[in-house]
């Protein structure tokens, strides 16, 4: 008993001569004297100009944190445009005890507010991103970490232009990575403001999450049972499997989306057409299928979609390529087509056929409907082909 009393004792002295410790060089250390040999080590390893601005902080227990304040990275050399990131703090945090006591590496959160992301690609197709994915690759392997306490963006801004002029930005931005540890699942949210294209200007609100995500590095594969995208007051729920192996990448899943208008939706897009008269057509919308995503080519498989009292059910593919062709074979219960006819107009303009439109559109395939109406007319078995 006396003996375990000592052991006690010598534990107890050795942790509080350990935090005295900790204290003294938290307290004594000037983090910003070691300022620019950070700088330069993190421009070395990503061969672009980092900057910080701001001060550096440590705390120590239980995490030994390091607090950056406005910092960035540059673009690649011989590349115009703005940083690449920017942020007006940032955290990242190292749990002491297993580094101590086991050597083992566990990260805490790592947190960025107000980061400013700058992304683009360039006429030859590359990415702004990818030289910082090459030295990476190139550099010496480093061990998997067993614990990852997450990552916070917070009040972030994202900004990304595929081709010129179609810019896309993402304000109030919020993403959220859960703790994660070797083997196990985490769950990814993610909460902003989109604007793009044909949405309005204020943009439209935007929320995601996965749930159970898990990960694989070598060869990357990603699964996902179960997402959740809304967007304004559109859902997509569904799941996710993407492996990318020699072919590039490869993904499928389910989809099951809900439309609540379709008439507010083609408002909400700023799409030019003429609605229909009925204020009841083109109303909910509801989708069911399992969909295939590879080299660019998409693929629809047992679909079901109901809009308003119409059912669709069949197939529907996109080829790859530079001119992608669009192939299909539906089948409807039923439609009147009367509830779609748009306001008479007072003065009406002669029919004149979008031949233009119809010769560039890639598409063939075959609508079959059982039942179609119009003005009192019904017609059974109707086939429609397109060439």
């Amino acid at each position: 008993m006396r003996t375990f009393r000592w052991i006690l004792g010598i534990v107890a002295a050795l942790v509080l001569l350990l935090a005295a410790a900790l204290i003294t060089v938290t307290l004594v250390i000037n983090p910003n004297h070691y300022r620019g040999q950070i700088d330069r080590l993190v421009s070395r390893a990503t061969g672009r100009t980092f900057v910080i601005e701001g001060n550096l902080r440590l705390s120590w227990f239980p995490w030994l944190a390091l607090r950056v304040g406005p910092a960035r990275l540059g673009p690649a050399p011989g590349q115009p445009g703005p940083d690449l990131i920017d942020w007006r703090s940032a955290s990242v945090s190292i749990r002491l005890l297993p580094l101590l006591l086991h050597r083992q590496l566990d990260i805490g959160q790592i947190r960025l507010r107000g980061a400013d992301i700058h992304l683009w690609r360039e006429p030859d197709g590359r990415g702004n991103w990818q030289n910082l994915l090459t030295r990476s690759h190139s550099q010496a392997a480093t061990p998997a970490l067993p614990a990852f306490g997450g990552l916070d963006i917070v009040d972030g801004t994202l900004h990304y232009v595929g081709r010129p002029g179609a810019p896309i930005t993402l304000t109030h931005w919020r993403l959220r990575v859960s703790p994660w540890h070797s083997g196990g699942p985490l769950s990814v949210s993610s909460r902003f403001r989109l604007r793009a294209g044909p949405l309005p200007q204020s943009g439209v609100q935007v929320r995601l999450r996965l749930e159970r995500l898990r990960l694989k590095p070598a060869p990357l594969a990603v699964f996902a049972p179960s997402v959740l995208l809304e967007v304004s007051d559109v859902t997509l729920r569904g799941t996710t499997t993407l492996t990318h192996g020699t072919n590039g990448f490869d993904a499928g899943g389910s989809l099951a989306l809900t439309v609540p208008s379709v008439r507010h939706l083609i408002t909400l897009l700023n799409i030019k057409t003429r609605l229909p008269k009925d204020p009841k057509a083109l109303g909910k919308l509801s989708l069911r299928a399992r969909w295939r995503l590879r080299n660019g080519a998409l693929a629809l498989n047992l679909l079901t979609a109901r809009l308003d009292a119409t059912t669709l059910t069949g197939w529907v593919d996109r080829s790859g390529g530079s001119q992608p062709l669009w192939r299909f074979a539906l089948d409807a219960d039923r439609i009147d087509f009367a509830h779609y006819l748009p306001p008479t107009r007072k003065h009406p303009k002669p029919l004149v056929l979008p031949i233009q439109a119809l010769r560039t559109l890639h598409a063939c395939g075959t609508l079959t409907v059982e039942r179609a109406s119009f003005n009192g007319t019904t017609l059974r078995d109707v086939r429609l082909e397109v060439q």
